[in-house]
């Protein structure tokens, strides 16, 4: 449910109840009689995108029928923290669940109470409102313009950017914190981030109860996969050094609990405030953007070049840059991990996905192919 201040929750995780999985299903059957021909890959990314919406109308007590405008702009706010077109494929989402509830003629569980809340323009407006970005050609090209501004960024053949790994380690002795446990709590949240190339939602539900620390390991559950089309990766273990365990373990079991005046000595989430018991993935973000800041590798993104008194709408260094920066340095640097586990750790869906971080290095695709085929 809405706070006291009225400010939106995000879901733990994207589980929703038997009636909201019934009028999934519904729309699914709907989507399929009035548009025949849809591809199957838009009817997966219907089926889990809708999923969402409607796990973010459970949270927050919508009924996904009676929807209005202020109930998906708190939706489209709640994932800002995401790549814009991601929250451009999530918007469309719910567009279309309610275009096609407008159109159904047949379910009465799709009936309208209040209309369609976003049918276009004139109720929302990602780029005008929000500036998101959600054509690939225009997020590229914004993209393309502001890679010149960082220096020694890293870009791979699929248009990611990262950070090389000296720059990240640089954050770790860089976090904010005006007291030795909370500069401890937050050093904690940047080396998990890249230790584990966790997105920051899937950082602030990881659960002490679920590390396992002869593994060095904790098993967390994905943000962006449901268990009836992923069922092997709706979960799955992501890695720690064994030489982050000591300070890890220090975390949880003795400062943590008393950081915080509302966390359970042995169990609940790792990252805790000193006031709740659990850490907003916003405040993830925030913690590695400040961090970057005070290392001196934080650069505007777009724009590239900001005039005095204009407004940064995105910056190079964020929580799911750390992430994209440790995926490209397992695929890059690491030679004992091959792309089929990296792309278990990362929770990628497909193969695909992760070969966008691959770098091409023609010399080095030279001397691995005469060794080879010369033994």
């Amino acid at each position: 449910m809405r706070n006291t201040k009225g400010q939106y929750a995000t879901p733990d995780d994207k589980s929703i109840s038997s009636e909201s999985e019934e009028l999934l299903g519904v729309y699914l059957e709907s989507l399929k009689q009035q548009k025949t021909g849809t591809a199957d890959s838009t009817i997966t990314t219907r089926r889990r995108e809708v999923r969402y919406w409607l796990a973010f109308c459970e949270a927050n007590g919508i009924d996904p029928v009676a929807a209005e405008t202020s109930d998906v702009r708190g939706y489209i706010q709640s994932n800002t923290h995401l790549a814009d077109t991601t929250v451009g494929s999530y918007y469309r989402s719910v567009q279309s669940f309610y275009s096609i509830a407008q159109n159904d003629q047949l379910h009465d569980s799709l009936k309208l109470v209040n209309g369609h809340p976003c049918k276009d323009k004139d109720s929302i407006d990602l780029k005008g409102d929000y500036r998101i970005h959600e054509n690939r050609s225009e997020y590229r090209r914004q993209h393309t313009e502001a890679a010149r501004a960082p220096d020694g960024a890293r870009e791979t053949g699929g248009d990611v950017l990262a950070l090389p790994p000296p720059d990240v380690r640089q954050l770790f002795d860089s976090v904010p914190g005006k007291t030795p446990e909370t500069r401890l709590r937050n050093e904690i949240v940047v080396r998990l981030s890249w230790y584990t190339g966790c997105r920051s939602d899937e950082l602030s539900r990881m659960r002490i109860e679920r590390i396992d620390w002869d593994d060095c390991s904790i098993n967390i559950r994905s943000s962006k996969l449901n268990a009836k089309e992923h069922p092997d990766l709706v979960r799955r273990d992501v890695m720690f050094p064994t030489a982050f365990r000591l300070q890890l373990r220090r975390w949880c079991e003795r400062v943590r609990h008393a950081f915080s005046a509302a966390a359970a000595p042995e169990e609940g989430r790792i990252l805790v405030t000193t006031h709740n018991n659990e850490i907003q993935p916003t405040q993830v973000n925030d913690i590695v953007k400040e961090a970057a800041r005070n290392a001196g590798v934080q650069r505007p993104l777009r724009p590239p070049n900001p005039t005095a008194g204009e407004d940064v709408e995105e910056w190079f260094v964020t929580s799911h840059r750390i992430r994209r920066s440790a995926i490209t340095h397992w695929v890059n640097d690491v030679d004992e991990l091959d792309l089929h586990q990296v792309r278990r750790l990362a929770g990628h869906a497909r193969i695909q996905q992760t070969m966008q971080y691959v770098e091409p290095d023609d010399e080095k695709l030279r001397e691995d192919y005469q060794r080879g085929v010369n033994e």
